[in-house]
């Protein structure tokens, strides 16, 4: 039986399903490929020792600038990184590649670059249905409580009115004065569920990886839109490019789409409309959401992103402000470094701007705010 660790951790890379890979940086040229390359790729392992450059034919050109900066960014650093991109291979199938590379320091150089691979495909399609999932909860919440609020907000009132017209009757007031009651109860849990579906969101810790934010967007906003109808307002949404990646937290950033379009529905009139726009810009995207409706009076506006202030507002319909949807909003977009600032006058609507770096690790992500 052989106890060479090195003769073991060889046999394993061997019968591994992650590709394990060497690269020498000095003489450009890979030295390890496993056999699970192979099977991932569709491409001959030792085509591609004796001509690296035959994994850029199956690099999907739109991430090749992208990975070229993630390599030289590993190799100035000299720290370990995760890296995803997307292939073509020959059979047509376009997968995810997930890389762990870790450089190796010989006299304050990097002379090799040495990790393992896995074909990300299948977790990536897990995570955009477990993403349609929870924008969906979160939008159909928010709708939900659109639906119920206004109704048992009517059935209060109707009660108050009905006590002040037959206030000699005593058994009437004291039944409507139940009914007033249990509506408000019904009110304050809709504002406490939708304050801890944001709470519980708000205090996970933040996981970005490289995703598609036109695709997310999308999926946020899906069931707004068909619920156009209900809500009483148009909902449009235009990006500069079909595809802007950048390493986001999935259920975070979907948390900002659901806080912005709620809310812009929350203080714009019926039939008003609500428009988002994504722009790609160098190493940032911008994202807007602006509305026509009721504004921002100019004494809240210092206060807009502050928990449990005076800007928490009551919307259009009565609806009444759970006190953290901006602060968290504020939140998770410094997370991502990013920034996020408004422009609002009362009466004529509000915009609110969102501006992320498409990179998380970028030291100087965004120098100053756009006006």
């Amino acid at each position: 039986m052989d106890n060479n660790p090195a003769n073991i951790l060889a046999k394993m890379t061997m019968l591994s399903e992650e590709v394990y890979f060497t690269y020498n940086l000095k003489e450009k040229r890979l030295e390890y490929l496993n056999p699970a390359f192979e099977k991932i790729t569709c491409l001959e392992s030792e085509l591609v020792l004796h001509n690296p450059r035959l994994l850029f034919v199956i690099i999907h050109k739109d991430d090749h600038i992208y990975l070229r900066d993630k390599l030289e960014s590993i190799v100035n650093e000299k720290h370990p990184s995760a890296v995803s991109f997307r292939i073509i291979r020959e059979d047509g199938q376009q997968r995810w590649i997930k890389l762990n590379i870790y450089p190796i320091v010989t006299d304050e150089n990097v002379c090799y670059l040495t990790g393992l691979g896995e074909d990300d495909t299948p977790r990536r399609a897990s995570l955009l249905n477990m993403d349609k999932f929870t924008a969906w909860q979160g939008a159909s919440l928010e709708i939900l409580a659109h639906d119920l609020r206004a109704p048992i907000g009517s059935i209060k009132m109707l009660a108050a009115i009905i006590a002040k017209k037959l206030h000699d009757n005593l058994e009437v007031v004291k039944l409507t004065a139940m009914i007033e009651k249990i509506a408000q109860k019904n009110i304050n849990l809709i504002q406490s569920l939708l304050q801890r579906e944001q709470l519980l969101t708000e205090a996970l810790e933040i996981k970005t990886e490289r995703l598609d934010a036109v695709c997310e967007i999308n999926q946020a906003i899906a069931m707004y839109i068909e619920s156009e109808e209900n809500l009483q307002k148009h909902i449009s949404f235009t990006y500069s490019q079909g595809k802007i990646y950048a390493e986001l937290d999935s259920l975070k950033f979907l948390q900002v789409i659901n806080n912005l379009v709620s809310n812009a529905i929350k203080f714009t009139n019926e039939y008003g409309n609500i428009t988002i726009h994504l722009e790609k810009l160098e190493n940032t995207f911008l994202l807007s959401v602006q509305d026509d409706g009721i504004g921002i009076p100019k004494n809240l506006q210092p206060y807009l992103f502050q928990k449990y202030t005076e800007a928490g507002r009551t919307g259009v319909n009565g609806q009444e402000s759970v006190g953290l949807g901006m602060w968290i909003v504020k939140s998770v977009v410094e997370e991502h470094h990013g920034k996020i600032w408004f422009e609002s006058t009362e009466g004529s609507g509000s915009t609110f701007y969102v501006e992320i770096p498409t990179d998380f690790q970028s030291k100087n992500p965004i120098k100053k705010m756009r006006l």
